[in-house]
């Protein structure tokens, strides 16, 4: 299909949404503004906390449990990223990082009074995993293989950048990866274009991220999942195209397709915010940021992709990421291991520190865990994070909610469920609450729906006065 086409039917999709109506009705923010609902309550908003409160009591981890690694280090810091991480690390620096996190691993162990952590999935992010040597690489794997029970863990995903996979050096990392148990790959290529990536500062080329792939493949792991964006600097409806069509050229088994996210939602606030704030003028409009969202679906839809989680396209169910599904269709406990990462523990929340390294040593040294913020969900946190999780995926299992928060959906949000009908954003069964087409386009706006006032990402203000304004009540 020709790339007028293609936009034609864009346009198409988006005309079916009557996104006029959603605007009047307050449900959209007036200037644009996009807030991705990864968690809730938002990471940034959560209050400082220690270790004693949060870990009062007795814990017992459920089944499923995910467990994610955090790797800072990264050859370079790309505009839009808005996580901690460490840049221009020697390997003795990074050989002592990997210390910290076994002793953090065992001191969790200790902690909570277990022999065994038995997850069902792991996810290695960061930062650039991939940015370790081949010899950090193997030492990480025979770190998880140490400390951790491994027989229910249906995946292993570990986060790649290109530049640090290639030559010889990177088919050895790659092969160490695979051996290792290393079953799927997320590699981070965001666009195929040269001066799209030179605006974000990337660490590679579009020739070096095809090669990266080519490398991947002759390595033989598994599954190969790409990250691309839409709304970058630089990116047209064209550029978007290009990158889509390359992806399928290379016969990836999966992608996931990011919207550009200009407001923080991590740990740090990145140069992107910046950027856009002193020359919005280099970035897509909001209509065509759409217009590449709805492109986006129509190719993966051409092309025999399922939409297999929100923003997860792929070849089949196999190639979605169990990390994913698990932190929130399966509302399961994860434990976050490193600098900055994240837990959710039965009713409770916490992150790590994400001032610096020496902060993370320090707390370890002293035989605590590393925890500078979180709280205790009450039951109102508990009803709205078991339904903004998994509503924003594949549905809120409406059985898994009632064991989750005690009480039905209905019972929970009945009147806020209704209004989301008629407007056709929702729809049931008597099994599952789930998003419509209109619902799914709109997912990350339609699930702060169900935010609390006080954690909404932002202000009133931003919404005009209507019957979907998020806040009321």
């Amino acid at each position: 299909m020709k790339t007028k086409d293609l936009i034609a039917l864009a346009d198409k999709r988006i005309a079916s949404l009557n996104m006029e109506e959603l605007n009047k009705n307050g449900f959209l923010p007036k200037q644009g503004e996009y807030f991705p609902a990864i968690f809730y309550p938002p990471i940034p908003m959560y209050p400082k906390a220690r270790e004693e409160e949060l870990l009062k009591g007795r814990l017992t981890l459920g089944t499923p449990l995910a467990i994610y690694i955090h790797i800072p280090f990264c050859p370079a810091h790309c505009r839009y990223c808005h996580w901690v991480v460490s840049i221009g690390n020697t390997q003795q620096e990074m050989d002592e990082y990997l210390t910290y996190l076994e002793k953090e691993i065992a001191l969790y162990k200790q902690k909570l009074g277990l022999k065994a952590i038995r997850p069902t999935s792991v996810l290695i992010g960061g930062g650039t995993p991939s940015l370790l040597n081949p010899a950090q690489t193997q030492r990480l794997l025979n770190c998880l293989n140490k400390h951790f029970d491994l027989s229910l863990c249906k995946q292993i995903t570990c986060e790649l950048e290109p530049d640090t996979v290639l030559g010889q050096k990177g088919l050895k990392k790659l092969k160490i990866m695979k051996e290792g148990g290393i079953n799927r790959v997320s590699l981070g290529v965001q666009s195929f274009n040269d001066d799209v990536l030179r605006r974000i500062c990337r660490n590679h080329t579009a020739g070096e991220a095809i090669d990266a792939i080519l490398q991947i493949k002759r390595a033989g792991l598994k599954s190969l999942s790409l990250d691309l964006i839409y709304g970058l600097p630089g990116m047209d409806e064209k550029i978007w195209i290009e990158t889509l069509l390359k992806a399928h050229d290379l016969d990836v088994d999966a992608y996931q397709l990011y919207r550009l996210r200009i407001v923080p939602h991590g740990a740090r606030v990145g140069a992107i915010k910046k950027d856009f704030d002193e020359h919005p003028e280099i970035f897509p409009t909001l209509g065509q940021i759409y217009r590449m969202k709805a492109i986006g679906i129509n190719i993966a839809a051409e092309k025999g992709f399922k939409e297999v989680s929100r923003r997860v396209f792929a070849k089949s169910e196999a190639h979605n990421s169990e990390y994913l599904k698990d932190h929130t269709i399966r509302l399961s406990d994860v434990i976050g291991f490193g600098i900055s990462s994240w837990t959710n523990l039965a009713d409770r929340f916490f992150v790590s520190t994400g001032e610096g390294l020496k902060e993370y040593y320090a707390a370890i040294d002293k035989g605590r865990l590393p925890i500078t913020r979180g709280k205790i969900r009450n039951k109102d946190d508990q009803r709205r994070w078991a339904m903004t999780l998994p509503l924003k995926h594949t549905g809120v299992p409406k059985e898994l909610y009632r064991q989750k928060t005690g009480v039905t959906v209905h019972e929970a949000f009945g009147a806020k469920i209704q209004k989301l009908k008629n407007t056709g954003l929702l729809e049931e069964n008597t099994k599952i609450l789930r998003l419509t087409e209109k619902g799914r386009f709109f997912a990350d706006e339609t699930v702060i729906q169900f935010y609390h006032p006080r954690f909404m990402p932002f202000p009133r203000a931003a919404y005009a006065t209507g019957k979907l304004n998020p806040y009321n009540k």
